[in-house]
């Protein structure tokens, strides 16, 4: 077989090592410090934008505590307010006859369905409650 000839064997393995050599050489020295370098940019930037994350997430759990604190303490005030007016007491609902409000809400909302534009009317939402269950 020629491919396996002593003459020729030699100089084509002699040929191969230099050229992964060459090639191994090139490639820690040229390469692979660029792609380590964009490596640990890219890591440095996960660790930033992380570190960001965790101070947005610390204040917005701040400024929802304090919102909720706040939002109790006028509640309770609310309530005193109303607790201390007999005319803003109501205590038996009962009395109240409150199909007349619902009537107009009614055609307020099926008027606004009517006339106005329906992208606007999707970003309203309308929860309805009604007092009447038997």
């Amino acid at each position: 077989m020629p491919q396996l000839d002593r003459i020729i064997i030699f100089p084509q393995v002699f040929w191969l090592l230099v050229i992964f050599t060459m090639f191994y050489i090139m490639l820690t020295h040229f390469f692979l410090p660029r792609f380590l370098k964009s490596l640990k940019t890219r890591k440095e930037i996960v660790k930033i934008n992380e570190l960001e994350a965790s101070l947005i997430s610390k204040r917005s759990a701040d400024s929802q505590a304090k919102l909720k604190f706040l939002l109790l303490n006028h509640l309770s005030t609310l309530k005193k307010i109303f607790s201390m007016n007999l005319a803003l007491n109501i205590s038996n609902t009962k009395s109240l006859n409150t199909q007349s409000v619902d009537e107009l809400i009614c055609v307020m909302v099926k008027n606004s369905i009517l006339f106005c534009n329906s992208q606007i009317l999707d970003s309203i939402c309308i929860k309805v409650k009604s007092v009447y269950f038997k």
